[in-house]
């Protein structure tokens, strides 16, 4: 993934813990017009768009100068820990409209650039005392960067962009320097000066000291910990399972169901858990999980229900029943960021409604193979059974054991011991060799195993090609 798309996607990220979202603030608490009320109040469990109309207004009213409402805005999201349902930060939202010329998907131009840091220069001057100005005008520094550098590999950087990238961000580690000397101080502060240290790729020990100060200065603000586990993936010269390491370990430290809403939290951001060329072995259990916690805990959010669903769409083994439920609560309200087009999105619908019926029944049969061998009966079988299944299956395995790997058959077996029905999860030129050996014993109506306790019988068989490679090679 490019750095731009890092650094902004790391800028951008939602949410924290609360026991119930602030969804709405005091209409005349910092003298905002009609127009700006309505687009800061949206309601993000039932309108997708409400997170993006609020950075919508933010840069507008950057744009219009209104410098004293925004410090207003600001000063009251941080002091109350303003949230949107789903626990998205509402100060990690204002920083959003404040860092950024143009909104996605719009590309800024130089001109954009040059006007966005004019005024943020201009507030910072009008209004010294600012930690917001100041640490919108870092974050616009480090987004400036990675315009600099660009989206392709570091190969094709030329000489000039990185030495504009290297400039930047040192004019924001120089604004966020400065910013530190101010009595207010805000959790965003840290998120950008974990980007600076990234970026300079100052010493490990710097930058693990840096989040542990972010994370006691506010555990809840979770962006800490999506910038430090992005940044340990192999292609940022992390090693192989770091960033799962780092997301259980933080998640662990808060502990319960909070410390399985951040884990979701973190790795619900599309950069730590991306399909590309880094992709983490994180917890899908543990996922699914605390996104569940969180709209007990936070509320509902289309955001949440948008991400949950393109992970199970998506990531790893996927889930279609839990992304069925998702889609179907989303409706229409499909998120661009998330999906990028509205026929990806139609495409995932469609695989969830195909699959999930599919999954459900598998469920279903392992469910109850898994409760026949909790019984006494159940267990005995399985053991008499298993003598004659290894022998069918070792005439299918080869002497070099190249199918090496552990696989599971789920058997359907009748009254006097023929195979009803058969399901192999391993995809391999052995376990096909297995399957078309009890599909030819099934047309046979032969009886290959001993009756089972009661018909139909499921039972789940686990074996380990490794294990019967060798009495093959004998």
């Amino acid at each position: 993934m490019a750095v731009r798309s890092a650094v902004v996607l790391l800028l951008l990220f939602t949410s924290g813990f609360a026991v119930a979202a602030d969804q709405k603030s005091n209409p005349n608490q910092c003298s905002i017009s009609e127009d700006e009320r309505v687009g800061l109040n949206g309601d993000l469990s039932t309108d997708v768009h409400a997170a993006h109309n609020y950075v919508e207004t933010i840069a507008r009213m950057l744009r219009a100068k209104e410098f004293g409402k925004l410090d207003c805005l600001a000063d009251h999201a941080r002091a109350g820990k303003e949230r949107f349902p789903g626990g998205m930060w509402k100060l990690k939202q204002l920083y959003a409209g404040l860092y950024e010329p143009v909104q996605y998907p719009m590309h800024a131009t130089q001109e954009d650039w040059k006007t966005l840091l004019r005024n943020l220069e201009q507030w910072v001057t009008m209004h010294p005392k600012s930690i917001t100005a100041r640490v919108a005008l870092a974050s616009a520094y480090l987004a400036y960067a990675a315009d600099a550098r660009g989206d392709g590999d570091a190969s094709t950087v030329t000489e000039s962009g990185w030495k504009l990238f290297g400039e930047r961000i040192a004019k924001a580690r120089r604004v966020l320097q400065e910013a530190s000397t101010l009595p207010t101080k805000c959790p965003e502060w840290y998120v950008a000066m974990l980007l600076v240290a990234e970026n300079q790729d100052w010493d490990a020990m710097k930058k693990r000291a840096l989040f542990e100060e972010a994370f006691k200065f506010e555990p809840g603000y979770y962006y800490y910990a999506r910038v430090r586990a992005s940044r340990l993936l192999p292609k940022w010269a992390g090693k192989p399972g770091d960033t799962e390491k780092f997301t259980e370990e933080v998640a662990d430290r808060i502990g319960g169901e909070r410390g399985d809403i951040l884990y979701f939290q973190v790795a619900s951001a599309n950069y730590v858990i991306c399909g590309c060329d880094s992709d983490p072995h994180l917890s899908w259990q543990r996922i699914e999980r605390g996104f569940e916690e969180s709209e007990k805990q936070l509320g509902a959010s289309m955001l949440n229900l948008n991400r949950i669903a393109f992970l199970a769409s998506d990531y790893g083994e996927t889930d279609p029943i839990v992304a069925e439920k998702a889609l179907t609560r989303i409706g229409e309200q499909w998120d661009e960021e998330t999906w990028k087009t509205k026929e990806e999105f139609a495409n995932a619908k469609q695989r969830a409604a195909n699959n999930a019926p599919i999954l459900a029944k598998r469920r279903a049969i392992e469910a109850a193979a898994d409760a026949n061998m909790q019984t006494p009966e159940g267990l005995r079988y399985e053991t008499s059974l298993e003598g004659p299944y290894k022998e069918l299956v070792q005439q299918c395995v080869r002497p070099e054991g190249g199918d090496v790997g552990k696989f599971k058959t789920l058997l359907n077996v009748g009254e006097k011991g023929t195979v009803e029905d058969i399901r192999i999860y391993w995809h391999s030129a052995a376990s096909h060799c297995v399957y078309e050996k009890l599909q030819a014993l099934k047309q046979e109506k032969a009886t290959p195993f001993p009756p089972p306790p009661q018909a139909p019988y499921w039972v789940r068989i686990d074996l380990d090609w490794a294990a019967l490679a060798p009495i093959a090679a004998k």
